[in-house]
Parts: structure tokens; sequence; C-alpha cells
């Protein structure tokens, strides 16, 4: 059994939904995906449309925050493909401390969390 090296756990957002878009060499690739996971380290996706080889190069991650409505974007490069449509993202070159914002609006969609609004 695989252990967990994190410190803190994966959040996975519940209709949370990301634009790729993947530069490599002279060309760039446009994807949609869905947010199947957000960590500190990197975020995993389902695609919308599966492709057959696997991606190379840098990926922009653009999304929009979910409590917020701010466009956010990040930077990546592929960790890992499991199949034609879900791949996992390392982020790359980010500002100290931008992820926060990120994991911060997303716990509230995570659907390990029971969340009540008062207002």
């Amino acid at each position: 059994m695989k252990s967990e090296k994190r410190v803190h756990r994966r959040i996975k957002p519940r209709g949370l939904q990301a634009g790729l878009t993947v530069s490599a060499a002279d060309r760039e690739i446009s994807l949609d995906a869905d947010i199947l996971d957000i960590s500190y380290s990197g975020i995993r996706v389902k695609l919308k449309k599966p492709i057959a080889s696997h991606l190379t190069g840098n990926i922009k991650i653009n999304l929009i925050l979910p409590e917020s409505n701010a466009p956010f974007c990040v930077h990546g490069v592929l960790k890992h493909q499991s199949a034609d449509d879900e791949c996992g993202i390392h982020y790359i070159d980010h500002v100290h401390g931008s992820i926060d914002d990120l994991m911060f609006e997303c716990v509230e969609l995570d659907e390990t969390t029971v969340f009540i609004k008062t207002h």
C-alpha cells in the first residue's frame, strides 16, 4: 500500500473546471478539463476530450475561483498521465503563497467537507 507523504490532504472540489494551454515546440493546444483534485504541489484533471499521446511542454491552467469568482492562473508540467483523458500536473514558477488562495476557496467545494452557509 502506497503511503501518503503530503502534509495537507488533497482537496476534491465538485464541479470546478479549468482551461489548459499546453505549449510545446512551436504550437499551443487548448483543452478543457474537470478538476479531480488539488494539492499544494499539483492538480489532477480529467480532460473533456481524450488525447492519444502524452502531453509534453509547459502547461498553463486557468480557472475561476469558486467563491470570489476571481480568475486564477498557475503553470505546471506533466507529472503523470494515467489515461488518455486524465493527468496530474505539478506546479512550477508560481508566486509563493498563491496556491493558498486556490486551496482556501476550493475547500468549500470539497466532497468531504460539510459547509453550511448562514447568510
